[in-house]
C-alpha cells in the first residue's frame, strides 16, 4: 500500500510524510549533485535566481533575494553559485540580448529571468503565483505582428495566460505593469 514500508514476514510499517523543510532540503541536495550537460535547454524549466550586490557575491554580508522575494544568507547564495546552475542577478554582470524583435517567437532563457526580476510574478492584478511557475506572455501575440522583447512581454500564471487568451475577456493594462480581465458583455 502506498505510504507503507513493506518488512519481511511481518506486518507493513508506516512511512512517516516529509515535511516541506525536509522535501526542500533533498531538492537543494539533488540540484547540487546534479550534472545539468546532459539536459535539454527548455523554454520553462528550473531556475533559481538571486538578486545581490557583486560585493555580497564575492564575499559581503548582505542578504540576496530569491525570485519569490525570499531572502537567504550571502554565504548560501555563495555555496549555491559555486556547485549549481543558479542565475545571479548582478549590477556590472555579463550582458546578453534582451531584446530580439520578430526573429524569435518564444522568449530567450535570459528574457524569461529579466523577466522574472521585472515582474516578481504573475502580473494579473491580485494573484501571488511565484515567477517560477508562470508563463512568458506577448501583450501583443506574436502572430499579429508582437515582438519578443521586454517590452511587449510579462508573466502570467497558468490560469492568467489561459484568461488572456479567451476572446470572452478584455485586459486593461495599469499604470504599475498589473493587468486586469473583465468578462464581456
Amino acid at each position: 500500500a502506498l505510504g507503507e514500508i513493506p518488512v519481511e514476514g511481518g506486518r507493513p510499517e508506516p512511512v512517516k510524510a516529509a515535511t516541506g523543510v525536509e522535501l526542500g532540503a533533498a531538492f537543494c541536495e539533488l540540484l547540487e549533485k546534479l550534472d545539468g550537460s546532459q539536459v535539454p535547454e527548455m523554454s520553462t524549466g528550473a531556475t533559481v535566481v538571486v538578486t545581490m550586490t557583486l560585493e555580497t557575491l564575492t564575499g559581503g554580508l548582505a542578504a540576496a533575494t530569491l525570485d519569490t522575494g525570499d531572502r537567504i544568507a550571502a554565504h548560501t547564495a555563495r555555496r549555491l553559485a559555486c556547485e549549481s546552475d543558479i542565475v545571479p542577478v548582478v549590477l556590472d554582470g555579463r550582458r546578453e540580448v534582451l531584446d530580439v524583435g520578430r526573429r524569435k517567437r518564444l522568449f530567450t532563457r535570459a528574457q524569461r529571468i529579466a523577466l522574472a526580476t521585472r515582474d516578481k510574478g504573475c502580473t494579473a492584478v491580485g494573484c501571488r503565483t511565484a515567477a517560477w511557475f508562470c508563463h512568458a506572455h506577448h501583450d501583443q501575440p506574436w502572430a499579429t505582428g508582437g515582438t519578443t522583447d521586454l517590452a511587449n512581454g510579462r508573466l502570467l500564471c497558468p490560469t492568467h495566460h489561459r484568461t488572456a487568451h479567451d476572446p470572452r475577456y478584455e485586459i486593461r493594462v495599469l499604470a504599475d505593469h498589473q493587468i486586469e480581465f473583465t468578462l464581456r458583455c
